[in-house]
């Protein structure tokens, strides 16, 4: 074994330093545009439908264009971060879903705007991978959960900041502003994330680039040596690193990470979709069905960060099944509240914070198990899978809603997919240990 410490072994035993500090900040900042633009088709539905006289309900096709967009982003280009490394990767992410954003300013008709977001989704669902796979392998072990729930968080933000300035923006300068300033704000970070955004140096290990890498890592550690490979955890990079997902010992945990990513997202999805809708249904006033979606976020921007904390302390076995199983308990409690509604408003917020909080720690997780050469695409691919889910989770809701089971058999069944996802969570074999 080589005397000479690891990437890995100098990383862990340092404090964050300016240049992680860098990719920490850069890393969060495309997530929070990410979170814009995947939500820019909910904030100018209504008035896109407004100008073209199209009826609000006939809106779904492009929800879902962008959805599957997301799915096929993550499928092809989480891949090609483990080929060609997680800047090249990430920056073509970033001018796919910036350039096509603006560009949807310009639709002229339905279907352009369905290929538009189609198009945008491809570069949205790439970005979230190749983050994952960055921060993961500039974090120090202690603070890894951490820092990746520090850049989903830019998911919700996005969100926020979206909302803010569409309903400021619309009233004034029509739908296609807020595709203008959604899809010029990541190009006009593109010139940034070219001179500042390192290469994972993990990654330069994998292809034998030891100068490069050598030289951040002496950025982190003035006095770190040239790195050594990190045994099983590094290997050449490979043409189809998808093999390695179903390689001996990785293709167990990569069809239990699928089904759980897949059945935690449904049910996210489905609290996304139709929560302001299922508050009307309760008998509460039109005005709270925006006060659940805002408790639902809120949940879901406190939830990681705490439950970061505790899984860097006590690791993934037991924390992630128990995120999971409280919010299937969530859940199913939320759907028999009809008579208070700071109740129902608090099982909302606990809704967001256990579903998110382990969808975090699930992403986290995926990074962890796979390695350095297969890492991205690992986790672009259980992302792939998720937001099939993602799609599936407004179809079924709206289904079960067609179906007028009633309120608590609509929360019954996505609690049970979430009993679902902590059984199988439990059941992966390699989590992450405590810190």
């Amino acid at each position: 074994m080589s005397s000479t410490p690891t990437v890995s072994d100098i990383i862990d035993q340092r404090p964050l330093s300016g240049v992680q500090w860098w990719v920490l900040a850069l890393c969060t900042l495309v997530v929070l545009l990410d979170g814009f633009d995947v939500q820019a088709a909910a904030f100018t539905g209504p008035a896109i439908a407004a100008a073209w006289d199209i009826d609000r309900a006939h809106m779904g096709p492009v929800y879902a264009a962008g959805l599957a967009g997301m799915a096929v982003g993550a499928l092809l280009l989480g891949p090609l971060g483990d080929r060609y490394g997680r800047r090249p990767a990430l920056l073509l992410s970033v001018l796919a879903f910036g350039g096509f954003t603006l560009l949807t300013a310009w639709a002229q008709n339905f279907e352009q705007l369905v290929v538009m977001r189609a198009l945008t989704g491809m570069g949205l669902g790439g970005a979230l991978p190749n983050t994952t796979a960055l921060m993961s392998e500039y974090a120090p072990r202690r603070q890894r959960n951490l820092c990746i729930a520090i850049t989903f968080l830019g998911i919700p933000l996005g969100g926020i900041i979206g909302g803010v300035l569409a309903s400021w923006l619309l009233p004034r300068f029509g739908w296609p502003s807020v595709y203008i300033v959604g899809g010029l704000a990541p190009l006009a970070l593109l010139p940034l994330l070219w001179r500042v955004l390192p290469e994972s140096i993990a990654f330069l290990v994998t292809r034998r680039n030891l100068t490069e890498a050598a030289a951040i890592l002496r950025r982190i550690d003035p006095d770190a040596a040239l790195p050594a490979p990190t045994g099983g955890q590094d290997a050449p990079a490979e043409r189809f690193p998808v093999r390695t997902l179903f390689a001996p010992g990785y293709a167990g945990d990569t069809l239990k990470l699928w089904a759980t990513f897949f059945t935690n997202l449904i049910a996210i999805y489905f609290l996304i979709s139709w929560i302001p809708t299922l508050v009307v249904e309760a008998g509460f006033a039109i005005t709270y069905a925006t006060w659940a979606t805002v408790a639902l976020n809120l949940g879901g921007a406190i939830g990681p960060l705490l439950l970061a904390h505790l899984t860097a302390r006590r690791g993934t076995r037991h924390m992630l099944p128990a995120a999971l199983l409280l919010a299937a308990l969530s859940v199913v409690v939320t759907g028999r509240v009809h008579h208070s509604l700071p109740l129902l408003l608090t099982l909302v917020f606990c809704c967001g914070f256990f579903s998110f909080g382990a969808q975090i720690s699930l992403n986290a997780l995926t990074a962890y198990i796979y390695p350095t050469h297969a890492r991205s695409t690992g986790v672009g691919w259980a992302l792939g899978i998720g937001r099939i889910g993602s799609i599936l989770g407004p179809l079924v809701g709206g289904l079960l809603l067609q179906m007028k089971l009633g309120l608590a058999n609509y929360f019954l069944t996505f609690s049970t997919l979430l009993i679902a996802a902590a059984l199988s969570a439990f059941t992966i074999r390699r989590h992450q240990p405590p810190a």
